[in-house]
């Protein structure tokens, strides 16, 4: 059979309700004319004659009332596809949302994130991952609903906001012997450095940019993470070059204040991504909001 033109089962449920050409007509909006094309379209196709012509009007075959309710069920889900709209119930929803957080963000965002899921959103669940070098892959791909960390490149399918700027500060042992509350040049270069070398994270951008200005550290340890800063700190005479909220989160456990740096660092911006494919999805969208309202301390 055929492929049919969805309109014409338009015109097949007029003449069917109305029994009338000129009535289907004004109610479809079409010139009478056109209401008979569309019908001798659909007697060709069903090869039936569908209606015939009475003194009480155009009265349907056996054959169009056999196919009438099937055509009706047709036409009633078509309607209610192309009125279909998504929905997002944050209290009532079950849904797992897949989250890729740099470290910066699970430290200082996550925690009032989740503060806020557990009060707005009972059950939906989050389940993170970290910021991988493939992050623009997984976002397209689908495999990441919403992408929270540092990137300045992104694709044109791609969307991001940003969240907040964060300045760099020194970060230090209280009980440092040699280092008060300001550095030198001379004695910032000379320090045994702590850092972390992972490209996904602000502190890889850092060590880029000091690099720029020339500036030539000691490092005495590399790291893939900043989870054991503030222990390695605590026992060490290392020197730490980090956001300004990291050292704060850092410093609630003690033993730890900031060094006021010789040098200018660009504020880091923390940002969060999305792909073109979420923009619309309500879901996404009460996730990004909520968390473009969240405001960690200073």
């Amino acid at each position: 059979m055929k492929n049919i033109d969805l309109n014409l089962l338009r015109v097949f449920l007029a003449i069917y309700e109305t029994g009338s050409l000129s009535k289907s007509s004004t109610q479809l909006a079409l010139s009478q004319p056109g209401v008979s094309l569309a019908l001798r379209r659909l007697k060709d196709h069903y090869e039936d004659p569908l209606f015939v012509r009475t003194p009480q009007g155009m009265e349907p075959t056996a054959f169009a009332q056999a196919v009438f309710p099937s055509i009706q069920h047709s036409a009633e889900r078509l309607r209610a596809s192309l009125s279909f709209q998504l929905n997002f119930n944050p209290m009532a929803s079950e849904r797992v949302f897949r989250l890729a957080m740099s470290e910066f963000g699970q430290l200082i965002w996550l925690p009032l994130l989740l503060q806020r899921i557990v009060s707005e959103a009972p059950g939906v669940t989050l389940d993170i991952s970290g910021v991988t070098p493939n992050i623009e892959r997984e976002l397209s791909g689908g495999v990441v609903d919403l992408a929270l960390g540092i990137t300045t490149n992104i694709k044109e399918n791609l969307f991001q906001q940003q969240l907040a700027s964060s300045t760099f500060t020194g970060l230090i042992s209280k009980e440092h012997p040699d280092i008060g509350d300001d550095i030198s040049r001379q004695d910032y270069e000379g320090a045994k450095h702590l850092t972390v070398t992972n490209q996904t994270t602000g502190f890889y951008w850092v060590n880029k940019h000091l690099e720029a200005l020339g500036i030539r550290r000691k490092i005495a340890t590399n790291l893939s993470s900043f989870t054991a800063i503030a222990a390695i700190l605590m026992r060490t005479n290392y020197f730490m070059t980090t956001p300004v909220q990291v050292a704060d989160m850092v410093m609630r456990h003690g033993y730890l204040k900031k060094v006021r740096l010789p040098f200018e660092i660009p504020p880091m911006k923390f940002m969060q991504h999305w792909h073109s494919r979420q923009n619309a999805d309500p879901g996404n969208q009460w996730l990004r909001t909520l968390i473009a309202s969240l405001k960690p301390e200073a």
